[in-house]
């Protein structure tokens, strides 16, 4: 069990989560395809995923996230490779990111949180596989990131209930920390329409390390840490997308700029959020001002 992560995150100073990876690496010049996403960048062009994990952490991240998005044998043979293929690219992600950590040389420790996706698209959750299949290929993918030297394992983007208690199972089993961060349709529904009550209540009892939001706009946010604002006794993750989804389309919220950002989400600790960051459409200038101004807001500067 990494004890220096779950010491840190009993502290009073907020955690600062890096932002995307995958629009990121568009945003760069970068074509993603599908099935594989950023993790074909990981094959492709690993200078880049190091560049973009070095220059978060140089914008005040003190968690950044492996480009494991779809690193397993599932999405993998998708697109006609084999598990070995998708083996190396997971030990590869996680080699980039320590990689990063060491050119940076940080003064104080800086965390790597082994990302793990819904096996299929996070905004269709009708398209999950049986519960067999998702417990083959998420323990796949757990053991490898677990022995591949992370420091925790961020379950994020879940967007439906069976897949969220069947890979939080196979990650608490890794005895790592287990932070949970799903993706909800409305403060009252996880996205397949499990209510949210119930949801928190598995998370809560099942002694994860951290449970949040991500993936959607900071207004759903907002509502729900609104709603649960004193209810979950369990340490909160929040990290909004730039833009939102709606009716199947992500549509540009031009309001959404690094200094709004932090506006919003620096109100965010005071209903229990510990770990803030950023999702798609998100990049390092966002999280460089979210850092300026939870250092403003602790004094630290």
């Amino acid at each position: 069990m990494n004890t220096r992560f779950l010491d840190r995150i009993q502290q009073p100073e907020i955690l600062i989560l890096d932002g995307a990876m995958g629009t990121e690496l568009t945003r760069r010049g970068i074509e993603l395809k599908l099935p594989l996403w950023s993790a074909s960048a990981v094959r492709s062009y690993p200078e880049t995923v190091r560049q973009i994990h070095l220059d978060y952490l140089t914008c005040g991240a003190e968690i950044i996230t492996t480009t494991t998005f779809r690193t397993e044998s599932y999405t993998f043979t998708k697109a006609g490779l084999n598990e070995l293929a998708a083996k190396e690219a997971c030990y590869q992600a996680v080699a980039l990111a320590h990689d990063a950590i060491q050119i940076y040389h940080p003064s104080k420790p800086k965390y790597i949180a082994g990302s793990i996706a819904p096996l299929e698209d996070c905004y269709h959750p009708e398209l999950a596989p049986d519960e067999k299949t998702i417990w083959r290929y998420q323990e796949q993918r757990t053991q490898w990131l677990s022995a591949s030297g992370v420091d925790l394992l961020l379950l994020e983007t879940l967007n439906n209930f069976p897949e969220i208690k069947i890979t939080t199972q196979l990650a608490l089993m890794t005895k790592l920390p287990v932070i949970v961060s799903c993706l909800i349709r409305n403060s009252d529904q996880l996205f397949d329409g499990t209510p949210i009550d119930e949801v928190l209540s598995f998370l809560h009892n099942s002694g994860v390390t951290a449970i949040g939001i991500n993936c959607v706009h900071h207004s759903l946010i907002t509502a729900f840490l609104e709603k649960y604002k004193g209810k979950i006794a369990t340490p909160l993750i929040a990290y909004p997308n730039a833009d939102y989804y709606s009716a199947g389309q992500w549509i540009t919220d031009s309001n959404f700029t690094p200094s709004s950002f932090a506006d919003i989400a620096c109100k965010w600790p005071s209903a229990g959020v510990k770990i803030i960051g950023g999702c798609c459409g998100t990049n390092p200038t966002h999280i460089a001002e979210l850092s300026r101004r939870l250092s403003h807001q602790t004094g630290l500067d």
